[in-house]
């Protein structure tokens, strides 16, 4: 009787207490059966817009959209029978390709055309998220805390997806709604395929325009974590262990602001660049995967030609300025949020000792009615140089009926130094006509003058440049279902860059015809002209150089996974120096033997009878060159939380000196009598990484690391044999544990 009591006395205060307690409407467990789903908002308008036929897909879609105190809910239910028809690779986390049947969910929370984000889940459960800027630009390497589930059934198989009102900064709305532009994708990997609504399509190069627009319930969150992380590294070659530790702190007040910073961060360690061997006068631009400086970094994106910059974050403890050695950040600091009308950011680091620098950069965005006006700017301080850096630019982006965009910025740079002042200006446009689904015209003028210079923050290939360039596309998609071909795009292409001093530098004239068959498979060829003209880069300053016209043919043919196996091949031949002709072939070739294994394999070599590259001063080299790049990847899952990662890269290159030139009259290479050696470099780096997900945004690794560069003067082994001792190249042999943990 006494326990019959208590338990209706318990049952009681559950009844009274029930008005006050918050229960979560969705359980994300990748089953739709929660009463609450009766009441999302549902879309089942699903056309194919890969390739953008506009049809009606071979297996039909349902997507819900459901707002909760929790956040923002999504379901969608792919019916697909389970005869063969799934493909359920494992891919690690932010996989541009998933290899399987997957799901994507993108959203513009702020409903402006700005900046939107995707989240995508694949049938095996394998997950990404990127942020999307400039319309169609992508990026996966901003990470957030979101859940997702999968289930699978005989006819069909669904995805919950639970994104938490705290992920990013959101302008502020009037009223109990907000106002967010949607788009739902499904891709069924065997055909390559992708259903969609609405039928926003980024191959349009206008995709976030094309939205669908809805109204939601709005809620506000508030979000505060630290995460703090402790390295040992073992370096196998000097024989010491060295520790290090530091901290990640993200702190969202409310919905339209967020702070994140770092103290004594480590960086770059468990994820590698791809090798490089470069001879050109230009810097290589590699991308970052150092999670402080691309998560939420796309404020700072303002649009700029393709491999330049304003704002590079690989310059933040890039090559210091004593030695060249890696920057040593003390600490960094960036907010983000909205005030009003305006989106805004702010950033700044600072490296440690003497030789460290100090960078600052605010960035505001004025967007409205599809419109933006923006501002970017930057500042460097490097005391070890005795040189200050500050670099102002105004962009915009007009959009008029879906038809046209225009877009550019403008760029005023200001440098200061004990030697040099100097002020610089640059001026980028972009103007995108879209007449119809089957025409493109686009027409870009870039200008910059010869003192205008970003560098110091940003990435610059050069200045003293004016560029024209002019691209037409032709889309054809209304084959026969019997046609091999599901769509054929044919693109013209036509640059013309002249220095400011009206000299005309090597451009080029290209047709291209891509086509997406209906098995998956893509087929494309590209012809091209590159114009004569002068080079005045090649010889580091010591004057241009008159190039020939040069002719090339590039050819690729990639297939879907079939079975086991998914391959792609690739054929070039082109002119590269005063006159030879050159060849290159690269195979790519993945092994799937389980869905949670997989082994990439891939060849490239190349071969060139006249290879030019500057020497020093005017003098130059002609080289018969036989290069070699390979790399073998091992993807390995072996239990859920759990991944292993084999990666090996070797890049080898045997040169043989043919004839040396020197600059002559006309700006002409002329044959000299200087000597010239035959040289080769062998390039080789290994990775063996394990990551175990304590629990989300928190990882174990372990990472063990070797490789080296040698540069060999007048050697007497072929390429083969160079390849071969690569692997016993030890410049570094390391072995790294690194835990992080949310707190």
């Amino acid at each position: 009787m006494k326990y019959l009591n208590i338990k209706i006395f318990s049952l009681l205060v559950m009844v009274l207490l029930l008005p006050f307690t918050g229960f979560a409407a969705i359980t994300v467990d990748g089953r739709v059966d929660e009463p609450d789903w009766e009441s999302a908002q549902s879309f089942s308008d699903f056309v194919v817009i890969d390739p953008l036929t506009l049809a009606e897909p071979r297996f039909a879609t349902r997507a819900l959209l459901l707002s909760t105190e929790d956040g923002l809910a999504v379901a969608f239910i792919c019916e697909q029978s389970e005869e063969g028809s799934r493909t359920r690779t494992v891919a690690k986390r932010d996989a541009s390709k998933f290899d399987a049947d997957s799901v994507s969910f993108m959203v513009d929370f702020d409903g402006i055309g700005e900046i939107a984000y995707e989240f995508s889940v694949s049938i095996s459960g394998s997950y990404r998220d990127g942020n999307i800027v400039n319309e169609v630009k992508t990026n996966y390497d901003w990470d957030c805390l979101w859940q997702r589930a999968v289930n699978e059934e005989v006819e069909q198989w669904t995805v919950e997806i639970l994104l938490p009102w705290s992920i990013v900064a959101m302008r502020e709305h009037d009223g109990e709604t907000r106002r967010i532009g949607i788009s739902f994708q499904r891709r069924f990997n065997a055909s390559n395929e992708i259903f969609a609504f609405p039928d926003a399509s980024i191959s349009r190069s206008r995709f976030i325009s094309d939205f669908a627009e809805v109204e939601v319930k709005r809620y506000t969150s508030q979000e505060f974590y630290v995460v703090p992380y402790a390295t040992v590294l073992s370096d196998l070659i000097k024989n010491n262990i060295t520790g290090k530790a530091g901290l990640d702190l993200f702190w969202k007040p409310s919905g339209r602001f967020q702070l994140a910073a770092t103290m004594n961060p480590d960086f770059g360690q468990v994820e590698s660049d791809d090798l490089v061997i470069n001879f050109s006068a230009i810097e290589t631009l590699f991308s970052d995967k150092r999670p402080f400086f691309t998560e939420n970094q796309g404020i700072f994106d303002s649009v700029m030609p393709i491999r330049y910059r304003l704002f590079y974050t690989r310059r933040v403890g890039g090559p210091d300025d004593r030695d060249g050695g890696a920057g040593d950040i003390n600490a960094a600091v960036k907010a983000i949020g909205s005030a009003g009308l305006i989106n805004y950011g702010a950033f700044a680091a600072s490296e440690a000792n003497e030789e460290g620098r100090d960078f600052y950069a605010g960035r505001v965005v004025f967007p409205i009615n599809g419109w933006s006006l923006g501002a970017l700017s930057t500042y460097v301080k490097r005391p070890f140089r005795e040189k200050t850096a500050l670099v102002n630019s105004f962009d915009y982006h007009f959009k008029f009926k879906d038809v046209l965009r225009v877009q550019g910025v403008l760029i005023k740079s200001e440098i200061d130094s004990k030697n040099v002042k100097s002020s610089g200006y640059g001026v980028f446009n972009v103007n995108e006509y879209y007449p119809n689904d089957r025409w493109t015209f686009i027409a870009t003028f870039f200008y910059l003058d010869e003192k205008v210079d970003f560098s110091d923050m940003g990435y610059q290939q050069r200045n003293d440049l004016k560029e024209y360039f002019l691209k037409a596309s032709h889309r054809k998609t209304d084959f026969s279902q019997d046609s091999r071909a599901a769509s054929v795009t044919w693109s013209g292409i036509v640059t013309l860059p002249k220095n400011t001093e009206g000299e005309r530098l090597p451009g080029f004239v290209s047709l291209n015809r891509s086509e997406k068959m209906r098995s998956g498979a893509d087929l494309s060829a590209t012809l091209q002209l590159t114009t004569n003209g002068y080079d005045d880069l090649i010889s580091r300053g010591s004057g241009p150089v008159w190039l020939d016209e040069r002719w090339s043919l590039d050819s690729s043919y990639s297939t879907q996974r079939d079975g086991i196996w998914g391959k792609s091949f690739r054929l070039n031949i082109f002119q590269e120096g005063m006159e030879g002709w050159a060849a290159g072939a690269e195979a790519n070739v993945t092994w799937y033997p389980h869905e949670e294994f997989n082994l990439n394999f891939r060849l490239n070599p190349q071969w060139s009878r006249d290879w030019l590259i500057w020497m020093r001063d005017v003098l130059f080299g002609k080289f018969s060159r036989r290069q070699v790049t390979a790399g073998i990847t091992a993807n390995w899952f072996p239990a859920e939380r759990h991944e292993v990662l084999i990666r090996c890269q070797w890049i080898t290159l045997d040169a043989d000196a043919l004839q040396p030139y020197r600059i002559g009259e006309e700006s002409r290479l002329v044959p000299s009598d200087d000597s010239l050696n035959d040289f080769a470099r062998i390039n080789f780096a290994t990775q063996l990484r394990y990551r175990y997900e304590v629990a989300p945004m928190s990882d174990l690794y372990v990472v063990y690391s070797r490789g080296g560069l040698d540069a060999i003067d007048n050697p007497t082994k072929g390429i083969a044999r160079l390849v071969a001792e690569s692997t016993s190249l030890r410049d570094a042999d390391q072995l790294l544990v690194k835990l992080s943990y949310r707190f």
